[in-house]
């Protein structure tokens, strides 16, 4: 019993440090060391379930698992498992989440996207459901929402925009329910060895986030990134190193109240058309 107290708690505290409500969020490898941002030229199958880019071609598939830890808690760990894949100018992507320990407090999310291509321009739709189990017999919650999102290059230029909870998804017939989140994602592909990426998201009632960051192409898809957040203020950065078709990914970022925060993914993919400095994210 007092585990249990001391994890409702730590559940408490952190939604209250938290600027915004996750539920609903589908995490990314990289997200928390970029500031939040997203790779949207060769973009990963997580960053694919949330936000519909080209940045995956025709008979291109993706596959990423991964691990993180919140606040170096284990109580607060999530995994997820998401894929990707395109046929010629649609593309799907699905992804599986687990937040928390199940038997205590532990949150469920699916989300399905399918996005269709013409050209430079992508629209998507997504669908996402949302189980909650507590522990000590307290039972469940359920919920479910949509999205919409597109996204625009031009030479070196990417730009997407998701929007999200667009139905104020409820866990409860009487609670408040969460509002729309909106977030702008974009990214220029230097003509060097680096890219430059900014998020911004809005949400009613909420202060707006921005978030840059910077990724540093190394040699053979290897690549160091960093980046920042704001509402709270954290920092991050991280590291990619491919081998072959597998990408093993690390990053971090620190809160300025709760600490560190972890992530691990490996990710794989096949067959895409090759291209000089091909990047596999």
């Amino acid at each position: 019993m007092k585990y249990c107290s001391f994890l409702c708690l730590l559940f408490l505290g952190v939604i209250v440090c938290m600027p915004q409500s996750e539920a609903f969020e589908f995490l990314t490898s990289r997200g928390d060391g970029l500031g939040g941002c997203l790779l949207l030229e060769q973009t990963s199958a997580p960053a694919l379930v949330s936000v519909p880019t080209g940045g995956i071609k025709d008979r291109e598939w993706k596959v990423e698992a991964a691990y993180n830890r919140k606040f170096d808690l284990s109580a607060l760990d999530d995994i997820f498992l998401a894929g990707a894949w395109r046929h010629r100018s649609v593309s799907m992507a699905l992804g599986l989440q687990q937040f928390g320990q199940t038997d205590y407090y532990a949150e469920r999310t699916l989300k399905v996207s399918g996005a269709y291509h013409y050209d430079s321009v992508s629209v998507g739709l997504s669908v996402s459901g949302m189980l909650i189990d507590i522990g000590s017999g307290y039972g469940r919650l359920k919920s479910a929402t949509f999205g919409v999102g597109a996204s625009y290059r031009h030479g070196r230029w990417f730009l997407a925009l998701a929007a999200d909870d667009l139905n104020t998804p409820r866990l409860y017939e009487t609670s408040p329910g969460l509002k729309p989140r909106v977030s702008l994602y974009g990214e220029l592909v230097g003509k060097g060895s680096f890219s430059v990426l900014g998020r911004s998201t809005f949400q009613r009632l909420e202060k707006p986030q921005f978030g840059l960051g910077q990724r540093l192409r190394l040699s053979s898809g290897s690549a160091f990134f960093w980046g920042l957040s704001t509402a709270p203020l954290k920092y991050g950065g991280g590291l990619d190193l491919r081998i072959d078709q597998l990408m093993i990914t690390y990053s971090t970022s620190i809160h300025p109240e709760l600490g560190l925060t972890h992530t691990l993914s490996i990710a794989y993919g096949g067959p895409k058309p090759p291209r000089e400095g091909d990047e596999f994210d």
